[in-house]
């Protein structure tokens, strides 16, 4: 009886040590990526540039519609502009991940890497949410100066600045879910851009990246207002709206959901990638 207490605490203690050592790899590989992004300042100041044009340009368009037809009557020019700054500061953060999965299928360093203690996925998914993280860190701050600067107006209040941040970091867990499933097509279309584009078009468009969905008819409102999209800039967007679209419960529990949905999808597409490269190789 002893003996198999014995046996027991010791297989305990070791899951223990196997899921410590596993956590702490995640972390240093998250850290990996997230110092890997901000010691590269050069890409930042020109991402940054861009990131300001962009607005810019858009201040300038909402500046010529007349204020009784400007986001149908409900938003200010303000309100609009902050939210452009922040789902602009999403794609800036977020964009391009997969391409590292595309390169390691195409080279065939995946099959090496796939041998390793730790999981490819977890691995890649750690060090490109430290990626989209570090920056995160570097441009949310300067979206909301640089909405500031080119409105004249402060639009949200701390409560909003917080609830801001928290769902656009939510936001960009999806976009590496997305960017991972995008990679791995890698293996069935040999190409990972045509897929990159046809879900990073379908978030612009359905998603509301140049203004909120609410100002669509209502049908596709209706159709789109809880969608994957919705989730990766309408809902963190709407932090700078002066009329929120749900409660903030709804909004968070909205986002959480699809942080979970998209990651389980990433495991499923993850599983059959390993399928196919035992059966067929990369």
């Amino acid at each position: 009886m002893r003996d198999e207490q014995g046996h027991a605490y010791k297989n305990q203690q070791a899951s223990a040590q196997i899921l410590g050592c596993y956590l702490a790899s995640g972390g240093l590989f998250f850290l990996n990526g997230y110092m890997e992004r901000l010691k590269d300042s050069f890409h930042v100041i020109g991402k940054y540039l861009s990131f300001l044009m962009i607005v810019w340009v858009w201040h300038i368009i909402w500046g010529m519609v007349p204020d009784g037809v400007l986001g149908g009557g409900v938003y200010s020019h303000a309100n609009l502009v902050w939210y452009i700054a922040i789902t602009e500061c999403i794609i800036f953060c977020g964009g391009h991940l997969f391409y590292d999965a595309y390169m390691d299928i195409k080279s065939g360093a995946i099959e090496q890497m796939l041998m390793r203690p730790v999981s490819y996925q977890f691995r890649v998914f750690a060090q490109w949410y430290g990626k989209a993280l570090g920056q995160l860190t570097v441009f949310f701050p300067l979206a909301l100066l640089s909405a500031y600067l080119i409105t004249g107006e402060w639009v949200m209040d701390a409560g909003q600045v917080a609830l801001g941040a928290v769902m656009v970091m939510g936001a960009l867990f999806c976009i590496v879910s997305m960017n991972y499933m995008v990679g791995m097509t890698t293996l069935w279309i040999k190409e990972a851009s045509p897929a990159y584009w046809i879900a990073q078009k379908s978030c612009f468009l359905l998603g509301g990246l140049l203004f909120p969905i609410t100002l669509y008819p209502d049908a596709f409102y209706n159709a789109l207002k809880f969608s994957p999209f919705a989730a990766i800039f309408f809902l963190p967007g709407s932090a700078a709206l002066n009329v929120l679209p749900f409660s903030v419960a709804t909004l968070l529990a909205t986002e959480v959901f699809w942080m979970g949905a998209l990651c389980a999808m990433s495991i499923w597409v993850h599983r059959r990638a390993l399928a196919h490269i035992g059966k067929y190789g990369v």
